[in-house]
């Protein structure tokens, strides 16, 4: 078998082995090549920074990295590993970190960070004997919305712009890399403003396409005024189903737990953080 870096003649043996490798995974998913176009360019991945494990001309495994400076660090994002299920159990993972991590230093790359299920002991494990600790844990919930009325309190207007000076006094935690400022300004979400006056008060970022949702807050002197869920309210008219996801939720965040749990959301699985210094 054969270890190298990938190349951009390498993207549709890559969309085969993403397929192969996570139709049975612990959330099975399957993507179509402009899927793949879209995940490396909204998560920064670089093709050429990704390795992938070769038996003859088939990929077997592989490791998608995305790459971002964050105050003043280089850090690599584990963007997806992947192992075909005859090739696992054999250490492969192990053997592309390996591989890699001499390019990381050439490239001074401080930090190297990933997601893992939580369950997914024999991952978590991999990680952990090539350096990985564990760092804080992410929930994720899904589910049909169910949205009481209430009274509402202020306005609902599209934000053609997002002013993150702004929005992000109105946040308890920091988001994930799927969910960064560098992120969402790929993704270019729809984005709805809560505005009491001329003030902005509070603000949802998500998706039609895949009925996520990415940001939801609320300015602190304005919580428990139903403002979140005036914005959940107005969220249903963009969407063709009641069934929506949010990814990542810190689990320090307990006010947006237990109120993404009072509009019907289930915390249907969660991951760890995992964090390598070089």
């Amino acid at each position: 078998m054969e270890i190298r870096q990938l190349t951009e003649l390498d993207k549709s043996d890559l969309l085969i082995a993403i397929n192969g490798a996570f139709a049975d995974y612990i959330v099975p998913f399957q993507l179509g090549a402009s899927q793949l176009e879209a995940k490396i360019r909204n998560e920064d991945i670089l093709i050429d920074w990704s390795i992938g494990i070769f038996d003859g001309a088939r990929l077997v495994a592989f490791i998608l990295n995305g790459r971002r400076e964050i105050e003043g660090r280089k850090v690599i994002y584990n963007a997806g590993t992947g192992v075909l299920p005859a090739y696992r159990g054999k250490g492969l993972v192990g053997k592309m970190y390996g591989f890699i991590q001499p390019f990381f230093q050439e490239h001074q790359v401080d930090q190297l960070l990933l997601e893992v299920i939580d369950n997914n002991l024999s991952a978590i494990r991999a990680y952990e004997k090539n350096g990985f600790v564990k760092g804080r844990k992410l929930l994720c919930f899904g589910g049909e919305l169910q949205v009481s009325a209430g009274s509402f309190s202020c306005s609902i207007e599209l934000m053609h712009n997002f002013p993150w000076d702004i929005l992000q006094a109105f946040w308890d935690i920091e988001p994930s890399w799927q969910n960064t400022i560098t992120s969402m300004e790929l993704v270019q979400p729809i984005g709805l403003g809560a505005f009491i006056g001329s003030d902005l008060v509070g603000y949802m970022l998500f998706s039609p396409h895949n009925n996520r949702i990415y940001h939801i807050a609320v300015a602190p002197q304005h919580r428990r005024k139903g403002i979140a869920t005036q914005l959940l309210n107005e969220l249903k008219k963009y969407l063709s189903s009641t069934q929506i996801q949010l990814n990542n939720v810190d689990e320090e965040a307990e006010n947006l737990r237990f109120f993404l749990k009072k509009c019907g959301l289930t915390n249907r699985i969660n991951q760890f953080e995992m964090i390598k210094s070089i």
